[in-house]
């Protein structure tokens, strides 16, 4: 109930602030911009770059090259330099893919996998290590953590991101734990919305079709003086396809019904500061979970090219009637709330050759769970804590010549379950020859236990699955990457890296000094390397045709022992070795687009069971036919998702029967529509 409360209270200032800077601005500018002319939005559909104001569409192989991405170093620079093994997909690719999950769309990344395990849940990671909330690696909205501060990792279908609004998403894939700290030691995947400058005017979307898929969106952006807004609600539903035995002998379904509302203000304090407050709120009914946001980043440029930011954000997650396990009689659970708060500092400067970023944060993660009913068992204990964090961090990036760059960074982090740790990188980037670049890192990075690996606890007979004396999970990366452009209509990227990781958790079985089973425990129970080689090749045959592609091979040791049972090494989802991916995309005339996306993968994500039943290669194509229409102020599509094949296994499994058994992911058909007013 306290949380709750802070919630209401923490959107009741955000919504004040708001009033506050809508009428002082408008006040103050008399409805106009700085300039006093009128701010017309461009009426387009179609998604545009940010710095070069041209569409995604109209753009050169090489200009793609050239496109600022800021998630490698946390400041501006070409994704051609970049000291990590980057993906960018930009506004054009997520619009192309019609109305998926943000999950879905990192199918097309190089290195990720990505597989629908319920109608609700993805299992999800880079370079192998898929799990169910992807929890090696920093997932940020707009450069804020969307960390759950109890299960730990992000479940993407809980926070509220609408589509339309996503101007890219970098991912970075490999290690990230000087840049972007703890949570980031598999990569690092960094939605960034469209400014409100971008989004003025009104948007109405909608898109139906089978397996109930519903979603619908109303969007109105304006300027009032320096300050541009907008404001997004909209609500989802769609049908799942597995159903779990529920506590009171029926069953819970795993369909998605959310509702949810975003808004955003970009306010231009001077010449050389700005703010961008944002927030948002979704309240998921399926299965009673909420969450609600704000983020204030305040930014000042200085004389001399150097910046400064300032960041402050609170997130809340409340679960009600949070079903967690069982003794086999007595369903444990009960209304769980959490919250993050942080507060970060960043600063940027040059000196002579040296491009230094340096930053502090502080963060604290709080957990309060109440039982639903007297008597009880909570599925913690204890059934409120919480975790206070900080850590430094320091990157030079140093111009050895005009084509050379060397970068170095370390940070230390401090958190009260597991005390000190660090990470470290160092990166070379070599253009030896005009628009070809070699890229070499190596790099130190550690994950912390999560709140709930630490405290969970299951029936007085089963004992604590909880380790409060667990340790953290550390990686080392050698990293060996080339990009470059071959001709004007054609670039290549090959990555090849090898990690070895150390100490990672899982429930392991514990056992009596007579052999006899006693009960499983979360621990620090095996190593692992992996090592694998990723290639992708964009191609324009011709000015209306892209063509993209990509092959993926990994290798992790001792694969069978991932996942077995009896050995104790249970937790994580086995990830095929190869992948395979083709886009086609055709501009048939200028209001007519066809996007055709094949995906191939080895095998699905097996998990444990008291057998291991590992599911076969899948073929996935998803297709979307569109028209532009009304002066391109509307567009209408229609499009299919897993096209091939009416389901197929990714590697879930229904717990309904007396065994367990694989899910099939089903098909898809759908209609979509874009009105912009």
């Amino acid at each position: 109930m306290f949380l709750k409360n802070q919630s209401n209270r923490l959107l009741g200032y955000l919504a004040i602030l708001i009033l506050i800077s809508f009428f002082s601005l408008e006040a103050l500018a008399d409805g106009k911009d700085p300039n006093g002319e009128k701010n017309v939005s461009d009426m387009s559909i179609s998604g545009k770059d940010p710095n070069t104001e041209k569409n995604i569409s109209d753009m050169s192989l090489e200009e793609l090259m050239n496109v600022e991405v800021t998630s490698s170093a946390r400041r501006p620079q070409p994704v051609s330099r970049a000291t990590s093994a980057m993906y960018v997909i930009t506004a054009e690719d997520i619009r192309q893919a019609g109305p998926v999950r943000i999950d879905d769309l990192l199918r097309q990344v190089p290195g990720m996998d990505v597989f629908q395990t319920k109608g609700l849940v993805y299992n999800m990671g880079s370079r192998g290590f898929a799990q169910w909330n992807n929890v090696r690696m920093q997932v940020l909205l707009d450069g804020r953590p969307l960390y759950d501060p109890y299960l730990g990792g992000t479940l993407f279908y809980l926070n509220p991101v609408f589509l339309d609004e996503i101007e890219r998403i970098e991912v970075i894939r490999g290690s990230a734990g000087v840049t972007w700290g703890v949570n980031a030691m598999n990569g690092v995947i960094n939605i960034i919305t469209k400014k409100a400058a971008d989004t003025q005017g009104g948007l109405v979307y909608g898109s139906f079709g089978t397996q109930q898929l519903q979603q619908e969106a109303v969007r109105y952006g304006g300027t009032n003086g320096p300050m541009d807004w907008r404001v997004t609600m909209g609500a989802f539903n769609e049908n799942g396809f597995v159903k779990e035995p529920d506590p009171a002998g029926g069953f819970i379904n795993d369909d998605y019904k959310a509702f949810q509302t975003t808004g955003r203000a970009d306010i231009k304090l001077s010449d050389d500061s700005t703010m961008l407050l944002t927030g948002g709120q979704q309240n998921a009914y399926a299965n009673e979970e909420s969450l609600q946001y704000m983020n204030l980043l305040w930014n000042k440029t200085f004389k001399d090219d150097s910046s400064l930011q300032v960041r402050w954000t609170e997130s809340y997650i409340e679960r009600n009637k949070n079903w967690l396990g069982s003794d086999g009689t007595t369903w444990l659970g009960g209304n769980a709330s959490s919250q993050e708060e942080m507060l970060e500092i960043q600063h940027n400067f040059e000196h002579d050759s040296h491009n230094i970023v340096w930053g502090l944060d502080y963060t604290r993660d709080i957990y309060d769970g109440t039982p639903t009913q007297e008597g009880e068992q909570s599925a913690t204990s204890p059934t409120g804590f919480a975790n206070d964090q900080g850590s430094a961090f320091i990157e030079d990036e140093i111009t050895l010549a005009d084509n050379l760059w060397y970068t170095l960074g370390y940070r230390v982090h401090y958190n009260e379950l597991t005390n000190f740790d660090w990470a470290g990188s160092t990166a070379l980037v070599w253009e030896f020859t005009p628009k070809h670049f070699l890229r070499t890192a190596i790099s130190k990075a550690f994950s912390r236990p999560t709140l709930w690996e630490e405290f969970e606890t299951d029936s007085a007979s089963w004992g604590k699955f909880g380790n409060d004396r667990l340790h953290n999970e550390e990686e080392v990366s050698y990293e060996l990457g080339y990009r470059g452009q071959w001709t004007k209509n054609l670039s290549v990227n090959i990555e090849g890296y090898i990690n070895k990781t150390k100490d990672l958790i899982s429930l392991a079985t514990l056992y009596d000094e007579y052999g006899s089973w006693l009960r499983q425990q979360f621990e620090n129970v095996y190593d692992a390397t992996t090592y694998g080689l990723e290639t992708s090749v964009e191609w324009k045959p011709a000015d209306w045709w892209l063509i993209r592609g990509f092959h993926t091979y990994m290798h992790q040791t001792d694969r069978n022992q991932l996942t077995e049972w009896g050995n104790n090494k249970m937790e994580i989802e086995l990830s095929p070795q190869q992948r395979a991916g083709l886009t086609n995309r055709f501009y048939l005339d200028k209001s007519t687009t066809l996007n055709t996306q094949l995906y191939w993968t080895e095998g699905g994500a097996t998990q444990s069971l008291d057998h291991i039943e590992k599911t076969g290669p899948f073929y996935r194509l998803d297709v979307r036919l569109a028209r532009s229409i009304w002066n391109d102020t509307a567009e209408i599509a229609i499009g299919a998702t897993n096209l091939l094949d009416k389901s197929h296994p990714e590697g879930g499994y229904d717990w309904s029967g007396p065994s367990p058994v694989l899910t099939e992911v089903p098909r898809q058909l759908y209609f979509q529509f874009f009105y912009k007013f």
